[in-house]
């Protein structure tokens, strides 16, 4: 009776260690990353909606936040779009993307991302220059 006891005690201890040191918040990290996904490629759909044809309709800007600091890349527009409203989604992925890091110890290779110089047009898609 002791024995058994001991051994289903054991078994409760084990498999409650066991269920508290795995990553219970892998769930929300996938959830968390497929919204910042989705959010990118809304920004995406956004800033090449018009094709590239005059450079001088096409600005850039810094977007994301790498875990060591600096922006994650930059990102071509049209002039043409609702600037405004793109910026503030472009913004709001970057602090997304900071408090990701942040929350989930997220890591990256701390290279410096090099800001362009600016934008031409080839083949309809804008390329940055450096």
């Amino acid at each position: 009776m002791k024995r058994t006891l001991f051994i289903l005690i054991s078994i409760l201890l084990i498999t409650t260690l066991t269920w508290s040191c795995t990553d219970h918040d892998e769930p929300m990290q996938t959830a968390d990353q497929v919204g910042l996904d989705n959010l990118y490629q809304n920004i995406e759909k956004t800033a090449n909606q018009f094709s590239c044809e005059n450079a001088g309709e096409w600005k850039f800007t810094a977007i994301g936040a790498k875990a060591c600091g600096g922006a994650s890349g930059y990102i071509a527009y049209s002039v043409k779009i609702d600037e405004s409203s793109f910026l503030k989604k472009v913004e709001q992925f970057t602090k997304l993307q900071a408090d990701y890091n942040k929350k989930y110890g997220a890591y990256s290779d701390c290279s410096l991302v090099i800001q362009p110089k600016g934008v031409t047009c080839d083949k309809g898609k804008p390329k940055f220059t450096y």
